[in-house]
């Protein structure tokens, strides 16, 4: 599923069309992407509508539209699922099988693909803020010591990982950067929280995060067709370096970085993980 960076990245694509206004709007209405929002509902509302920005918050995209059939702005959830992703391409350009929802503009279609129909979009009511009430991100100036201290005592004896990729607490962190983060911290992915110093913690999470923003968001932007767009499925042509466990979580016999030691794998929160039995032996 996409994390943190790789939303991001899907984000970009469509904000090339900010400003433009809508002149169209297609899909195949009885796909499950649909399950919150119709099709006709979509339509109807957002017709004539202008992208005026857009923006991510962990797993999730919102792209504001005003001047819609209501004249008043609202905002498009938008939820890329396990397979979804974002493209755009010329007017002209070639329309895919898959591409479940496509928005028009004078210049640009912007496409919704999504060929096993996890993602989801959610249009919110006129004047809704849709980022009031989450989670802080790990990035925001309000991801505080204090507040990592307060995760840490409600969830004391929850597994370190488990806790990492619970989207209450670190929205956006998935599963290769939860197991990122255990190994930089040199701690096993089963350990309670309660037993990692909150301190190192948040440092290293928000270094983490700041990474996979430079090296997947940033490093991959302009490196995509434009009729393709982000896939999460085909992950990215630039990658975080050498020396991040990513490189090697995945390879058969891949080794720690650090220490050269073969890699453990098991399951862990329910997640495949990947890990050093030396750096990480507790």
């Amino acid at each position: 599923m996409p994390e943190l960076a790789e939303v991001e990245l899907s984000r970009r694509v469509w904000s090339v069309a900010e400003g433009l206004r809508l002149t169209g709007m297609s899909g195949h209405a009885r796909t499950r992407i649909y399950r919150d929002c119709s099709l006709a509902c979509l339509k109807r509302d957002l017709r004539g509508a202008v992208l005026l920005s857009s923006r991510a918050h962990g797993k999730k995209m919102f792209f504001e539209f005003s001047g819609g059939a209501t004249g008043a702005g609202r905002w498009l959830e938008l939820h890329l699922g396990m397979t979804g992703r974002l493209a755009r391409s010329q007017m002209d350009g070639q329309a895919h099988k898959h591409d479940h929802f496509v928005l028009k503009t004078r210049d640009w279609k912007l496409a919704f693909n999504d060929y096993r129909q996890f993602g989801r979009l959610f249009l919110h009511s006129e004047g809704v803020d849709p980022a009031a009430g989450l989670p802080l991100e790990v990035l925001s100036k309000g991801f505080s010591l204090g507040h990592m201290e307060t995760i840490q005592l409600r969830r004391s004896k929850r597994a370190l990982k488990a806790v990492l990729l619970d989207q209450a607490f670190f929205p956006g962190v998935g599963n290769w950067m939860a197991d990122e983060i255990c190994w930089r911290l040199g701690r096993h992915p089963a350990v309670p929280l309660g037993e990692v110093d909150a301190a190192l913690l948040r440092r290293v999470s928000r270094m983490v995060c700041r990474g996979a923003m430079k090296h997947v968001a940033d490093g991959n932007a302009g490196q995509y067709a434009e009729d393709e767009g982000f896939s999460p499925g085909n992950y990215v042509k630039r990658t975080p370096p050498a020396d991040w466990l990513f490189r090697h979580r995945w390879k058969a016999g891949g080794h720690c970085p650090k220490c050269g030691t073969v890699l453990d794998r098991g399951v862990v929160a329910t997640r495949t993980t990947a890990w050093c039995p030396c750096c990480q032996a507790s």
